[in-house]
Formats: structure tokens, C-alpha cells, sequence
């Protein structure tokens, strides 16, 4: 499953064979903020654009997020994140997308959500009732 070749169903089969549950999980595009965007642009503007265009499915539940990059390599498992190890875990709301931010161990993951498009249908939907229930964060 590359990232050009793949399709919403192929993802909710994903996460429904990973998890049984399909409701818990966004489609995201790794985000870099500006100054680490800025940084890069100016080492490599190939690079930037291959690092930015990263696509990962993160799967929310009690135990914390599970993330898998959609990859041409289809077998690789999600990862696990838990929450007892984030230290931060930020959502900025910007109406037609959202930034998540976490802070896993002092590393900062940031995560766009997209509402339009073919591959994060759903994820409007999604988003809101992960929102609704803290995003599984009850071990907190």
C-alpha cells in the first residue's frame, strides 16, 4: 500500500484488522512547524518535500496512539505510543484542518488533520468524536 496507491477503504481495512474498532483513528500528514520547516527548506528543498509529505493513520484508545506511516512497505506494525509517556498533547483547531502536537519522552511529534480530500474522509467525523472522549485519555 503506497501512499499514491492507496485508498480510504484500504485504511479503515487496515485499522479494522489491527483493532476491530474503525471509529478511533485520523488520516494525518506530518507537520513541521516553521522554524524546523524553515531549517529544512534551506538544507534541501527535496528533502522537505519528501519529509513533509509523510502520511501516517493514528489510532487513539486507552492505552495511547498507535501510528503506522503509509508506506510502500505494508507490514510494518503500528507503534505504539503510550499515554503515560506523553508529556504533552496539544490540539490547535484551525476550522478545515487541526494540529496535533505530542510530546513523547521530549521529542515533539506535530500531525496535520485534514478534513477534505479522498484519503482523511471521514476524519471530520472522526476527529470530533475523539474530541468528545478526550481522545481515550482516561489513564491520565
Amino acid at each position: 500500500m503506497g501512499i499514491f496507491l492507496t485508498r480510504n477503504a484500504d485504511i479503515h481495512h487496515m485499522v479494522q484488522k489491527n483493532f476491530g474498532k474503525t471509529d478511533n483513528y485520523l488520516v494525518a500528514n506530518k507537520h513541521n512547524d516553521c522554524f524546523k520547516g524553515l531549517f529544512k527548506l534551506l538544507l534541501s528543498r527535496l528533502y522537505y518535500i519528501f519529509d513533509g509529505g509523510r502520511m501516517f493513520v493514528l489510532y487513539f484508545d486507552n492505552q495511547g496512539i498507535h501510528e503506522k506511516e503509509i508506506s510502500f512497505t505494508d507490514n510494518a506494525p503500528f507503534l505504539l505510543i503510550p499515554w503515560h509517556e506523553v508529556r504533552n498533547f496539544k490540539v490547535k483547531d484551525k476550522r478545515n484542518k487541526v494540529y496535533i502536537d505530542v510530546d513523547h519522552l521530549g521529542k515533539i511529534y506535530s500531525y496535520e488533520i485534514d478534513f477534505n480530500g479522498k484519503l482523511p474522509q471521514g476524519n471530520r467525523e472522526r476527529f470530533m468524536q475523539l474530541s468528545e472522549h478526550n481522545f481515550y485519555r482516561d489513564s491520565l
